[in-house]
């Protein structure tokens, strides 16, 4: 998306601010870059989100405007079409866009629609340099607007469910490791129509159909499965975890496909969080042998996790595997599992038949407050959330609530410059040939007060998962895999 340095200050300077909007029954959307990511929002959650009214479209390649101007329903809902978005955030009366563009032009075009008083949400990850997210997060504090981030798991009550049952009732115990991958077999091109002849206008800012199509697969553009699978799932990990990583070792290559991309098509890393006492997600255990040292077990910590992606076989698909000491979630974007340990209920039968009998009639122990069935201990047992509605019109319409409510999202800024960070310092270790890359606490420290990265939706209701508990409105199985990402 080329930009010209301008600045869209038509529409604040005749007086009109999504800030200063009243509280209204449905917001106002621009959509900036209609390709197969932005269509897909436009088609699923935009459209199906009560909230929200796509009043304006635009992209710079002239069948990805006609499909997603199509998409947001066209001439039936006066729908603008538009290949400049300065020229739309200009003429436009917006109170937030929705931006899938390219990854390296995420910085420029949120930054000009904070600017032009938007409230936004931006495809992951959101920016290609750790300094340009730090940027938006400052500009955040500035305008006092906010830029939603498109990790959708964050809005998917299975997810948050299973975030409920780690924290509030310690269903998994302690988390001392985490497992994560996204395994695909394609090669994961984009169709170029090379018989179709770009418009001169088109030329201008187009100058090689090949990588403006493909862009996840050149390295002045993406950073491949690093940024554009690998920060879903490692935004997941450090959610539950409540830290973000210190340390991050990864290798990679080129080896299978070979066909001109420049990014690699596997790589292997493993993530280091250091977690102490007053952390957010610290959890203290108890001693189950008289081996371990009282004053030691609860010390500082660290929890690693491995992750994979290859674009050459898939097997085991996506998912997310949190696992702790007394049980484990098994996540997906359409199903979450809990394993109880078998080893901890063994443990607690054998204390309970060590005791006399009157003091196993008092004795409550974790696996008994928590009431896992048996399934949960030999095939996983699933927790099941109601829901009518796709991850993505869920997303899409908590972002329409909090522009109207000025709330703040769960996949706020920080939570983009968190999954930014973990994702580009993988990238970082995996470039310069397999190194350690140290996590630098600056990198994610501001003086000034920042979003909560960690929050998620209370549950109340039964412990039990067989139970279970509804939602306002919960997700229907995601988008396919392959739509998911930005």
């Amino acid at each position: 998306m080329k930009t010209t340095g301008l600045t869209a200050g038509a529409a604040l300077a005749a007086g009109y601010s999504a800030k200063a909007r009243a509280a209204v029954d449905k917001i106002r959307v621009g959509s900036i870059g209609t390709g197969g990511q932005g269509s897909f929002h436009l088609r699923d959650g935009l459209a199906r989100a009560e909230n929200c009214e796509v009043v304006a479209v635009c992209d710079i390649y002239l069948p990805h405007l006609e499909g997603g101007w199509k998409n947001a329903g066209g001439e039936q809902r006066r729908v603008t079409k538009y290949t400049n978005y300065h020229e739309m955030l200009d003429k436009e009366e917006l109170d937030a866009v929705v931006i899938s563009t390219p990854l390296h032009t995420h910085y420029q075009i949120v930054m000009d629609c904070l600017d032009a008083g938007k409230y936004v949400y931006c495809e992951k990850t959101l920016c290609y340099e750790i300094e340009d997210c730090r940027e938006i997060v400052k500009k955040c504090h500035e305008t006092g607007l906010f830029c939603q981030v498109g990790h959708q798991r964050r809005y998917n009550p299975k997810y948050n469910k299973a975030k409920w049952l780690t924290v509030e009732r310690g269903l998994v115990g302690r988390i001392n490791h985490m497992t994560a991958q996204w395994h695909r077999n394609n090669h994961w091109r984009r169709y170029v129509d090379h018989s179709r002849e770009l418009t001169p206008e088109e030329k201008k800012v187009i100058p090689d159909l090949e990588r403006h199509l493909n862009w996840r697969l050149y390295k002045e553009s993406s950073g491949g499965l690093m940024t554009e699978l690998c920060t879903h799932q490692i935004d997941i990990v450090q959610w539950f975890l409540g830290a973000p990583p210190s340390r991050v070792f990864g290798t990679g290559g080129l080896d299978y496909w070979r066909d001109g991309r420049e990014v690699p098509d596997n790589v292997a890393l493993v993530y280091e969080y250091d977690i102490k006492p007053g952390d957010v997600g610290f959890q203290a255990i108890q001693r189950r042998t008289r081996y371990q040292k009282k004053t030691r077990i609860n010390r500082p910590y660290t929890v690693r996790c491995t992750y994979t992606s290859t674009t050459a076989t898939g097997k085991r698909g996506a998912s997310e595997l949190i696992q702790g000491d007394r049980g484990s979630f098994e996540l997906t974007e359409k199903d979450c599992f809990i394993f109880g340990e078998p080893a901890i209920k063994l443990e607690e039968e054998q204390k309970k038949q060590a005791m006399d009998a009157k003091k196993a009639a008092e004795a409550v122990t974790s696996g008994k407050s928590l009431g896992l069935p048996n399934d949960a201990y030999t095939k996983g047992y699933p927790i099941e959330v109601f829901n009518d509605k796709s991850v993505d019109q869920l997303q899409f319409e908590a972002f329409g609530n909090d522009v109207i409510d000025k709330g703040t999202p769960k996949a706020n800024q920080m939570v983009g410059l968190y999954a930014a960070i973990s994702g580009l310092a993988g990238l970082k270790a995996i470039r310069d040939g397999g190194t350690v890359v140290d996590i630098d606490p600056a990198w994610y420290t501001f003086d000034f007060e920042t979003p909560d990265p960690y929050r998620f939706e209370n549950w109340e209701g039964p412990d039990t998962p067989a139970e279970g508990a509804t939602t306002k409105g919960a997700p229907a199985d995601a988008a396919p895999a392959e739509e998911t990402t930005a």
